[in-house]
């Protein structure tokens, strides 16, 4: 079922790449090689279908693939011979990178203004552009609430042990960024979502010590909060939408609030070093537009980083991706630069978060 669910959504994709009315810049157009991880199976089959064979076609430039590993792409790297030119990172793991100075800079150069211009500032870095966007939010069990209107729909709701009863799950603390823990705490605090950040760790910490005791499950991968939904183990969980999406689409009783989400994004990066810097520059600057965005959305549900694409898109699907105009007003984007920020001490200010994490959960 979920192969002919696949198939169909990359039909769908290719229809979409085909029929748009797309007029590629000449400037894209080169020879020779360029090389990029992928983590394989369903995603990579996505992107080649919505990304590298279209590339390939329209510009005449190959795609050479190579498994993702960043740390190997990291020693490669810094012994001055690169094994990708391109890979994507979390947006949590840019900055990393960049202190390394394992990415260069990037050259927007090839980007046209129509295709700059849709895409959010945020997902406009200099060392990187957006790759796609996904969310974390609050989930719950719909056998413990079935009626929708008296079911937990935010932040303030999760951490409210009265008025919505139950079993929580919340992530592991080096899970904390993508979990968005200390941005949870807050928002269930009573913080309003755009006074967030800078986060007031002592708040944060201090609201999750509250609930510390309610929380059946800690997780530290992204398919364990749905599953401990639906094993009964909690009742209302800190979750990812599509792994969500997915369970109910297999028939789980479950459901996710956009209200108060997170809006999450990866970045694709061009590594220091690039043989191939300037195809890397073309083919980002490709697989941004609308179209191949759009296919890509369609053939495997994540939010596209242009704003132009939600017009290729059925309302059916747009209804559940990230980013959408329909859910943007709901979402906070999470503030990646922050995290990155590093003290007089040398420390980012995730750093101090890990230990100050660590210390709560082990008392």
């Amino acid at each position: 079922m979920k192969y002919r669910i696949l198939c169909a959504g990359l039909l769908l994709a290719s229809t979409i790449a085909a029929s748009a009315d797309d007029v590629l810049p000449a400037n894209l157009k080169g020879a020779g090689e360029v090389v990029i991880t992928s983590g394989g199976g369903t995603w990579e089959q996505a992107q080649k279908n919505a990304f590298f064979d279209p590339f390939t076609r329209d510009t005449g430039i190959k795609v050479v693939l190579v498994p993702e590993d960043h740390a190997k792409l990291l020693a490669s790297v810094k012994m001055g011979q690169p094994e990708a030119d391109i890979t994507s990172l979390p947006g949590g793991m840019l900055g990393g990178f960049v202190n390394k100075q394992a990415v260069e800079k990037m050259d927007y150069g090839f980007f046209t203004p129509a295709t700059l211009e849709n895409i959010p500032e945020k997902l406009r870095g200099e060392y990187g552009v957006g790759a796609l966007l996904y969310s974390v939010g609050v989930a719950y069990t719909t056998t413990k609430y079935p009626d929708a209107g008296a079911a937990p729909k935010n932040w303030k709701d999760f951490y409210d042990l009265t008025g919505f009863p139950g079993t929580r799950s919340l992530p592991k603390c080096e899970k904390m960024i993508d979990g968005g823990l200390l941005e949870g705490a807050l928002m269930g605090d009573g913080v309003a979502p755009d006074k967030v950040y800078p986060i007031d760790m002592d708040r944060a910490f201090a609201k999750i010590a509250k609930i510390k005791d309610d929380v059946g499950r800690w997780w530290i991968a992204g398919a364990d909060a749905p599953q401990s939904l639906i094993d009964g183990e909690v009742d209302i969980a800190d979750a990812y939408n599509g792994r969500i999406y997915a369970a109910k689409a297999q028939g789980a009783p479950l459901a996710f609030s956009w209200d108060q989400s997170l809006l999450q994004y990866d970045y694709w990066v061009i590594m220091k070093g690039s043989p191939n810097k300037e195809n890397a520059a073309k083919f980002l600057a490709y697989i941004s537009r609308a179209e191949p965005q759009a296919a890509f959305a369609k053939a495997i549900g994540y939010g596209p980083i242009n704003k132009k694409s939600f017009d290729l898109l059925p309302e059916t699907l747009t209804s559940v991706l990230p980013g959408s105009p329909k859910l943007a007003k709901q979402q906070l984007f999470q503030d990646y630069a922050w995290w990155n920020q590093t003290g007089a001490n040398g420390r980012t200010n995730w750093d101090v978060a890990l230990e100050r994490c660590v210390k709560l959960l082990s008392q």
